[in-house]
């Protein structure tokens, strides 16, 4: 790149692609990792897929980790518009990281993920995958807060073409 990002914004389900933005960056202390979570329908709805905002710590698969379950330990049924992040766990490191403070976590809702990814399909010509319109979605919350001169890097995790359809029926278009 030739320089360093001051911010690093990524979505985060299982975890994969964020942690993939991320490991070059972590023991670098100047460099934010932010990390987006599915608020669904809202995080006091229920229906939302936000394991290191709403979850508790857990197994699943063999991996102590932030799930989302019920006062048994049964896995609670996510739920995102976005099939990437319909998860009920993340990945292990990712807690990991919540847990040193080294990364921030925040969640964005449906709508909020179909305005962002409606807006950068409109005004840029870019549809992106709605696992990265809740990335830009907190990218837009993220922008007033920061100083101009700040370099953020947005991790596009996929094309949105396989996303349309959904768009275009929580829309109404």
């Amino acid at each position: 790149m030739g320089w360093k990002p001051d911010v690093l914004v990524a979505c985060v389900g299982g975890g994969s692609n964020a942690m993939g933005l991320f490991d070059d960056f972590i023991k670098d202390k100047d460099v934010r990792l932010i990390g987006v979570e599915a608020a669904g329908l809202g995080l006091d709805s229920g229906k939302h897929a936000a394991t290191l905002t709403k979850g508790e710590a857990g197994v699943l698969h063999g991996a102590m980790s932030y799930l989302l379950q019920d006062d048994d330990g049964q896995i609670i049924e996510p739920h995102s518009i976005s099939a990437g992040l319909d998860y009920p766990g993340v990945g292990p490191e990712h807690s990991f990281l919540k847990e040193k403070g080294r990364a921030e976590y925040y969640s964005v809702t449906d709508e909020e993920a179909l305005e962002a990814f409606k807006r950068l399909s409109r005004l840029e010509g870019i549809i992106p995958a709605l696992e990265t319109s809740h990335a830009l979605a907190y990218l837009e919350k993220l922008s007033p807060t920061i100083a101009n001169a700040t370099k953020v890097v947005v991790n596009c995790s996929g094309r949105g073409d396989k996303n349309v359809q959904t768009a275009i029926k929580y829309l109404k278009v």
